[in-house]
């Protein structure tokens, strides 16, 4: 009689184990059943399903939230989705081309003898077998002989011992210890060791699975996702309402200009914006083509600390509130991918009147809230955080784009911080005077757009941009746009302190010959400074 070895020896003490506790050993059959069918049936690996009747998909319509479902399937489904809960509007269904396409594609290439019939998918056994084409994966020949050869070099059982031997070896018995506790570690162990081939079963069969699906669907290449207007992988995919399908930037950049499908010219709505994803093609891209990487999307963060996207406008102001109202398609895009980033920053300067398109100098604002109308425009409300020079310009898909570097102010020498403080505290009381001789109905107007004069920081001395309050008055004083480019550039705050003390003082001896002193109204005068009634 053949010996044997350590792995039958653990396999004996497990079949003695089990046979003495009958509960376990239902349970862990139980655990085992449920587990191998979990791997085939919900890991999530069957491809183009309907979400009502669980077949593959005939004549596929995609509604608005992006689930697809079957045309004949349409009056079963009620007024909201059986997937995401979501209403589902009344519209003109179509059939997602894609989808059909790649369908028809899949079940010519895994015709049964050459009939229409695809093939029966692999199951464990008949009782479960499931519908064709549920999940996709065939048992053909091919595939048989890969599972054979992938069970037999399995290291889990020898199959290449007869069951005689098998049965001979089990029926084996050993002498018994004289070491009971001994004995109970080592039947532990080799409960541990049972636990782990059993691990080993399910990894090879969930391997083996997905193998099979993969080659159910290599008749799909990478040119089948393409979005038709990039000619790339499909990034977040979504259906019109006419049934094509498009990467979602793409569609929303061709709805910014024209509220027309770009293939077919069907005429689309400004609701079509926000069309869910389209999940069938998401989940195939994802799972056929894991390693490729799809282009860069729009909710991606493609500003760096010193590349930054320019929005070409006005002058705005680090720590003042600066309220847009977008229009334009190139900064409707340049808005949504400073929405969608991590950062929901981006540059402001003004138009340099000198032909070189943007300012040298600007602020970067950060984005507070936004609000998005029924025709595609936004309404932004956003506050400066930083200044910033520009280095060098770029453009990208219609908008600018430039390289920065930061400002900051220089720190003041101790023997000058006596002097500064004095000069600070001069000019915080003459503008407060002159705030208070502004008419209320103007100081509504500023209070509304920019908000109230800020207090004085108590660092304000240390602060990179100094008080905040300066920054504030700039924008309602009747400076030019290159004065205040000029404020931008400096890097001194007492500069900047005796320019704002100046420019009180001449507008204090203009509004003493004014007939009316309880408002205030300037127009273009000799020295080049314009009011900004805006």
């Amino acid at each position: 009689m053949d010996h044997p070895t350590k792995k039958d020896n653990t396999m004996m003490d497990c079949g003695r184990q089990l046979k003495k506790n009958p509960e376990s050993t239902k349970k862990r059959v139980n655990s085992v059943q449920t587990t191998i069918l979990s791997a085939i049936s919900n890991k999530e690996l069957n491809l183009f399903l309907c979400i009502v009747c669980g077949n593959i998909l005939r004549q596929p319509v995609t509604v608005k939230c992006g689930h697809t479902l079957c045309m004949s399937c349409l009056d079963k489904m009620p007024e909201k989705c059986r997937k995401c809960s979501q209403d589902v509007e009344e519209e003109q269904f179509r059939v997602n081309v894609l989808v059909q396409g790649l369908i028809e594609k899949w079940t010519e290439r895994n015709k049964l003898n050459n009939t229409d019939t695809p093939v029966v998918i692999l199951v464990l056994h008949p009782r479960y077998v499931l519908r064709s084409g549920c999940a996709g994966f065939q048992y053909t020949v091919d595939i048989s002989r890969k599972i054979s050869t992938k069970w037999k070099k399995s290291q889990i059982f020898d199959l290449s011992h007869p069951k005689r031997q098998i049965y001979r070896k089990l029926s084996y018995r050993r002498k018994p210890t004289k070491h009971p506790a001994k004995t109970r570690k080592e039947n532990q162990r080799n409960s541990d060791s049972f636990g782990k081939m059993l691990d080993n079963m399910l990894i090879e069969l969930e391997m083996t699975v997905e193998k099979a699906l993969r080659d159910s669907w290599e008749c799909i290449s990478e040119e089948d996702l393409e979005c038709l207007l990039c000619r790339r992988c499909l990034a977040d995919p979504v259906t019109t309402p006419c049934g094509h399908t498009f990467c979602r930037d793409c569609l929303t950049r061709v709805l910014d200009h024209r509220l027309t499908c770009p293939l077919c010219v069907s005429k689309l709505s400004v609701g079509d914006y926000f069309r869910g994803t389209t999940a069938v093609l998401d989940q195939a891209t994802q799972f056929l083509f894991p390693k490729k990487r799809p282009h860069q999307q729009c909710g991606s963060d493609e500003h760096s600390s010193d590349n930054v996207s320019v929005f070409v406008c006005t002058n705005a102001f680090p720590g003042v509130a600066c309220p847009l109202y977008v229009n334009e398609p190139r900064y409707r895009l340049l808005v949504r991918r400073c929405l969608e980033s991590r950062s929901k920053t981006f540059a402001m300067t003004s138009l340099d009147p000198s032909g070189a398109k943007l300012m040298q100098y600007g602020t970067i604002l950060e984005v507070k809230d936004a609000i998005s109308l029924q025709d595609g425009r936004i309404i932004l409300s956003t506050q400066g955080i930083r200044r910033f020079k520009v280095i060098s310009r770029d453009e990208k898909d219609g908008y600018d784009t430039a390289k920065v570097e930061h400002i900051y102010d220089i720190t003041p020498t101790p023997e000058r911080i006596s002097g500064l403080v004095s000069l600070h505290r001069k000019v915080y009381t003459r503008a407060v005077r002159w705030i208070h001789l502004l008419s209320p109905a103007a100081l509504s107007e500023v209070e509304r757009l920019i908000g109230k004069m800020p207090q004085i920081e108590t660092d304000w001395l240390t602060l990179p941009d100094g008080p905040s309050w300066t920054w504030w008055l700039i924008p309602i004083l009747p400076l030019s746009a290159q004065l205040q480019v000029g404020f931008l550039s400096s890097t001194s705050l007492e500069k900047r302190l005796r320019a704002i003390d100046k420019m009180l003082e001449h507008m204090k001896v203009r509004m003493q010959a004014e007939p009316r002193k309880d408002s205030v109204t300037y127009t273009a005068n000799d020295d080049g400074m314009v009011f900004c009634s805006e």
